[in-house]
């Protein structure tokens, strides 16, 4: 196989790996890179050939694998795009904000470019959606050779799919994103156990050591705990969400809380996409078992709008919970304003629930020390780290050792490094050492043979 990874930043970002297999052509994934706007966002889809390819590959609909598909099957008109069906239903309303948000940054930010497409290129998209059930094999032919695609069920988020494919009796795994453990609104990872002949895996979490006896549902009592100590006080607490997965996750969860009494019971605001998303979580849920939540989940906690009058520095005009996005608190989010009111005062408290990249607002709060003073420059507020600042471990990633230990389950002759930090990466590299295969750790746009 030929594998080039289009990402040109490398690490995680605008996921984005080609691939040739045989007579075959094909991509993983094309995303937007959550940190850069205009041209650095994108993969470098000039490298392909405008025609080349024969099919697509969809992994899951978070905006860095997502984000800049129409702009890639806008070029390759003929090859179908292959994703689950959860996956078909979340790409709609993914890449039609994605279009909002890049308007939005036309102005914002003077990129004269933006947005990259439009409904018409989505419509087009969505006409060459592939939706074969999950792991059950969908076989293209060329030349009269064929290829098996089969999609497998990955965790993560709702639709996420590893994906297994198979050209004259060799077979390469794409991992993607993956999470083996069950969620409140999501059935873990239900993967292969056979040999394959490379594995290309994420490493998103290399770099991060678990504590012995610590497990999500640990996590979630800890979070809990603290949500408590702070309402207690009459403070605030803000969670900074992904608006896909990790929203609806947090709806249940405090949806059961409530219920079980671990809290008070106290106003939650929501806002923004992930509230839409709700009601297609719902119709998914309906359609997969592997996919849990009811909309009914929103009336059920009394989840209410983001007050109106909130501004940057300023108390709310109302105490509570705040499930809102940004999950990483980019600048100009309701998360990021609202960190801005909360920050502070010692009463509240400002409680991660995913991965934040060291480089954004969230990672940067993450580090910074008590009493320090942090500087929210796209709002033009200075608070003191007064608010509690914690992280609790709910990633959507498989940890590293469960993924080291998948690869050495089905004994892969290579495998490829992905989709993690360079301190991710080296983690895997010197774990995996020792065992019987060869370990490709790509540079961006450069094309291995393996």
């Amino acid at each position: 196989m030929k594998f080039t990874d289009l990402n040109a930043h490398g690490g995680i970002g605008a996921n984005c790996s080609l691939c040739e297999l045989g007579p075959f052509k094909f991509v993983i994934d094309s995303g937007l890179h959550p940190k850069y706007a205009g041209p650095d966002s994108l993969p470098r889809h000039e490298i392909i050939e405008r025609f080349s390819l024969d099919f697509i590959i969809l992994t899951h609909c978070h905006l860095d694998h997502l984000g800049s598909l129409p702009l890639l099957s806008r070029e390759q008109p003929d090859a179908p795009v292959i994703l689950s069906y959860a996956s078909s239903v979340l790409a709609r309303r993914m890449l039609s904000n994605s279009i909002s948000v890049m308007k939005r940054q036309r102005s914002e930010l003077n990129i004269p470019e933006l947005p990259y497409y439009g409904r018409g290129d989505l419509t087009s998209l969505y006409d060459r959606f592939k939706t074969p059930p999950l792991h059950t094999p969908y076989r293209l032919e060329k030349n009269g050779e064929f290829i098996e695609i089969t999609l497998h069920h990955a965790g993560h988020v709702a639709g996420a799919v590893s994906v297994n494919v198979k050209y004259n009796r060799k077979s390469v795994f794409f991992t993607g994103d993956i999470l083996f453990n069950d969620q409140r609104t999501l059935d873990g990872a239900n993967l292969p156990k056979e040999p394959v002949d490379i594995l290309v895996t994420e490493t998103t979490r290399g770099a991060t050591e678990i504590p012995k006896n610590q497990s999500r549902e640990s996590e979630i009592v800890r979070m809990l705990r603290q949500m408590n100590s702070t309402l207690a006080k009459h403070g605030s607490v803000l969670v900074p969400v992904f608006a896909l997965g990790r929203m609806q996750e947090m709806l249940a969860v405090l949806d059961e809380a409530f219920r079980k009494k671990a809290i008070p019971k106290v106003p939650v605001f929501c806002s923004g996409l992930g509230m839409d998303l709700v009601n297609h979580f719902h119709e998914i849920s309906k359609n997969t078992n592997r996919v849990r939540f009811n909309r009914k989940v929103l009336k059920s906690i009394g989840a209410r709008p983001l007050p109106k009058k909130i501004e940057p520095g300023r108390r709310p005009p109302m105490d509570g919970i705040f499930l809102v996005s940004s999950g990483m608190m980019v600048e100009n989010t309701p998360s990021y304003v609202l960190a801005s009111s909360l920050l502070g005062d010692a009463k509240n408290s400002i409680l991660f629930v995913g991965y934040c990249d060291p480089s954004t607002p969230g990672g940067k709060l993450l580090s910074a020390q008590k009493d320090e003073t942090f500087e929210f420059d796209a709002v033009d507020v200075i608070q003191k780290t007064e608010a509690k600042v914690c992280k609790f471990d709910l990633s959507g990633h498989a940890n590293r050792d469960e993924l080291l230990s998948y690869a050495k389950k089905i004994s892969p002759r290579s495998v490829i490094l992905h989709h993690g930090d360079p301190e991710a990466r080296e983690w895997f590299k010197q774990n995996l050492k020792d065992e019987p295969f060869s370990i490709y750790d790509p540079e961006p746009l450069k094309t291995y043979e393996i």
